[in-house]
This record gives C-alpha cells, structure tokens and sequence, in this order.
C-alpha cells in the first residue's frame, strides 16, 4: 500500500529541507494536478511537502521599481481565484486575470494554484501563455547555489511536455514580471471542445504597447511549451506606427505566428486545424487590443 510521508513545513527553509531529505519528494500547493496523479498512480512521491502552511509564499505583491514601472510578484501560493480577482491585476494585467478566469471550473481555480500551473509544465497551461506575454520569470529557490533565490525567465524554463528546468530539492516561490504601461491593452483568448472545463485546443495571449508601436504575442497548445511568436512580434515592431494599412498588417502579422508553432495531431484537433486557429485568434487578438 503507496504511505507517503507527509510534511508541513512553516518556513520556505523547512520546506526546502524536507525535499532535500527524500530522493524524489514533492511540493503540494493547491493540489488538483499532483493529487490526480497520486490518485491514478502515475507519480509516487516517496514524501509530499506541504506548502499551505508557508505564509511567504501566499502574497501578490505589486511594487514600483524603475521610474514608471511596477513589479507584480506571485507566490507559490495564489490561487487562480485570488489573481483573476485582485484588484491590481484586474486593472493593469486584464491578460492574466482572464487566462486564470479560464482554469477549470469555480472549484479548482479556489485551489489551483498560478504557479503550479506554470511548474506542471503543460503545453496548454492558461496561466504559463499569459506570463510569457507578460515576459514573466520564476524565482526558483534551493539549499545550494539557488537559496537566495535565482530568478529563471519563464521563456528558458519550460522545456517541454511535462518539462522544466527545475531540479530534485528545488521550489518555485513566486512567478514575478515587469508590469505594462498604464496605456497597454492585453487580451487572452481560449479555443477549446467546450465552453468550460475544457484544456485549450489552442489558446493565444497578446499585450499592445500603444505608445512604442510593441506587442507581444504568446501562444499555448500549439507547440512542445508555449511560445512567443518573435518573427510576428518583430514583423508588427517595425511596421505599425508606418503602416497605411493596418488591418492588412494584422493579417500578415497572424499568419506570421503561425511559424512559431509546431502542432500536432491528438484526440481534440489536427495539426491543420491548429495551425488555421492559431491565424485566426492571433488576428482576433491583435484586432481587440489595437483597433
């Protein structure tokens, strides 16, 4: 019979002992990945470190820095619920309150967690492609090199399905980004085989500079990791405060994206298929947040 050892460590430093105690122990936040996994018998953690005790991690701060420039840092503990309904996030981040907003159903999104989403590594994780557009990085803390914490941007850290950078003993404590202008405009769009509860066929995050002509383009379930459409991005840089056309520009810009993609054939949609979504909800994206 699987008896794990449970921890509930008070302090991120306890924490970071119990993981590096047992060979292939795992942190729980919210719980609704790592729990099913438990449950269907795919991982089998000798030890689960229990982070709900840990106040640190619970915080979603917003700072200023630079001149003009506010710093949002997520803990590991936020739930989907608490981003999607912060007051600061929902007036200066909308891109990433509504790709929280789509996460599963009422229930999980009160336990789910921003973090675990992003750690979990999914193709199609609604909260990783809104991060990338927010050109998000991960502070990763350990007992060795990393126990000041060594700050990983989000881009470099998924790797691939199921995939990340992180290492036996390490924590993510907090996903962290450079706020966008008061005048930025973002918005996060989700094609799936159901209105809710449904994983992202293809899903797409777009954040529009309007003052440097820049914007951002973010794509999941389209590819290994989610990913920055860079060729469309730069495309779009150089060309709309001069475009005479701007309409014929987005369109060139969303069949740009689709480079950036590898999809694949699976049980809810074909390669065509996504290739075609990803054109056209990047050209829907674009047309919302800059018309």
């Amino acid at each position: 019979m699987y008896e794990p050892t449970w921890v509930a460590p008070r302090t991120v430093g306890e924490a970071l002992a119990a993981l590096d105690a047992a060979d292939g122990a795992r942190p729980i936040a919210g719980g609704t990945d790592l729990a099913v996994r438990i449950l269907n018998g795919t991982v089998r953690p000798p030890a689960i470190v229990d982070l709900g005790r840990i106040d640190e991690l619970r915080p979603i701060d917003a700072t200023s820095g630079a001149p003009g420039v506010d710093h949002v840092e997520i803990g590991a503990l936020a739930t989907h619920a608490a981003v999607s309904g912060h007051p600061f996030v929902r007036e200066r981040v909308p891109v990433l309150a509504a790709a929280c907003l789509t996460v599963g159903s009422r229930q999980i999104r009160e336990r789910g967690t921003l973090c675990g989403n992003v750690t979990n590594g999914s193709p199609a994780a609604d909260g990783a492609v809104a991060l990338l557009a927010l050109d998000a990085a991960v502070r990763v803390r350990s007992r060795g090199s990393r126990s000041a914490g060594m700050e990983i941007p989000l881009e470099s850290f998924l790797l691939g399905p199921g995939e990340t950078t992180l290492k036996p003993g390490e924590l993510v404590t907090s996903v962290g980004f450079d706020c966008p202008s008061a005048e930025a405009r973002g918005v996060y769009l989700k094609a799936g085989q159901r209105l809710a509860l449904a994983i992202a066929i293809v899903s797409v995050a777009v954040v529009f500079e309007p003052r440097a002509g820049g914007v951002r383009i973010a794509i999941g379930s389209a590819a290994p990791t989610p990913v920055r459409a860079r060729e469309a991005e730069e495309l779009f840089a150089n060309e709309w405060h001069g475009a005479r056309d701007r309409s014929a520009l987005i369109a060139e810009v969303a069949r740009r994206a689709v480079s950036s993609v590898r999809p694949i054939d699976d049980l809810r949609a074909s390669a065509w298929y996504r290739s075609a979504i990803v054109e056209s909800m990047t050209k829907r994206a674009l047309e919302e947040v800059c018309t």
